[in-house]
């Protein structure tokens, strides 16, 4: 810039005052000197008064434009700009089905689908129920009680007894078996309520000890059902579809130096359960059922003599 306009301009701009603008000075602007150069072609086309005359140049645009869809992924690496550009596909939605509509469960709504699959496990339960698992069995206190007039050695003698017992009875433990001396044993009648409420016939070939109380498992002799054929052999209990029996169960015990406590808690520590139950789903088939255990009632009052 030009020194006396420098120093013109030193002498004018003061803190002090403001002066007027000097038109000479603001003419010689005009001298192709103050002009921008060749290489600053926007200074010049301003001093050439084309500075609101220049067209828009959108054809250098578009050649500077790269479409993010087709850029290769190096060069959408080198321009973060463009990365936020890029299309991303969208997953259709998925049609809502029958099954997936709500239905209201009370105050709450519930896909369907949730509500077959429970209404199904259910069912399934239900049907397990009724073919697998076992009848309500409870100990019936007052018809249980002490058989005095049983002689268990009536009609044979120890060892036939013992061999018969172990052929027909449950036994618990032979051990038991140690005296020949009919009054050294006790029959004990348990009486059982079975209650059926499945609409299949019920089989319980037999009954036995599940547990025995410690201090007596040398005391008890067999389990068995009361139920037997003509030849004495045992055949079990039956109960109908959709009823209720009442069975016997008896149970022998050594008393041999017991008081009447000791028997009470020996007969009471007794857990009873079922053997080879069955029920007929049809008129040759059976299916296993679930065993069912009895426990004695702590109220029987059994006394070693009447």
């Amino acid at each position: 810039m030009n020194k006396n306009f420098q120093k013109s301009q030193s002498r004018n701009a003061t803190m002090d005052s403001i002066s007027t603008p000097d038109i000479e000075k603001i003419d010689k602007l005009n001298d192709p000197k103050f002009h921008g150069r060749g290489i600053n072609r926007a200074a010049d086309e301003i001093f050439e008064g084309e500075k609101f005359k220049k067209p828009g140049e959108f054809d250098r645009a578009t050649k500077l434009y790269n479409d993010p869809v087709t850029m290769t992924k190096d060069e959408i690496d080198e321009d973060d700009y463009y990365t936020d550009f890029v299309t991303q596909p969208v997953a259709p939605m998925k049609e809502q089905g029958a099954l997936d509509k709500g239905v209201k469960v009370g105050k709450t709504y519930v896909k369907k689908k949730n509500v077959v699959v429970w209404i199904v496990a259910a069912v399934v339960l239900l049907i397990v129920l009724v073919l697998f698992c076992p009848p309500i069995a409870t100990n019936k206190v007052e018809d249980s009680k002490v058989l005095y007039e049983r002689n268990v050695f009536e009609d044979m003698g120890m060892t036939e007894f013992k061999a018969y017992a172990l052929a027909n009875y449950s036994v618990w433990n032979e051990a038991a078996f140690s005296s020949e001396k009919k009054e050294n044993y006790r029959v004990v009648q348990i009486a059982v309520n079975v209650n059926n409420p499945t609409p299949f016939e019920v089989s319980i070939p037999q009954f036995e000890a599940s547990k025995v109380s410690s201090d007596y498992t040398d005391s008890i002799c067999y389990v068995t059902s009361t139920k037997t054929d003509s030849t004495g052999a045992v055949v079990g209990e039956t109960i109908p579809a959709f009823s209720s029996t009442v069975v016997n169960v008896e149970v022998m015990v050594n008393v041999t130096n017991m008081t009447d406590a000791d028997l009470d808690e020996a007969i009471t520590g007794i857990v009873l359960s079922t053997s080879g139950m069955k029920k007929r789903i049809a008129a040759s088939l059976y299916l296993p059922c679930i065993p069912n255990y009895i426990f004695v009632s702590d109220t029987i009052s059994v006394n070693v003599n009447p």
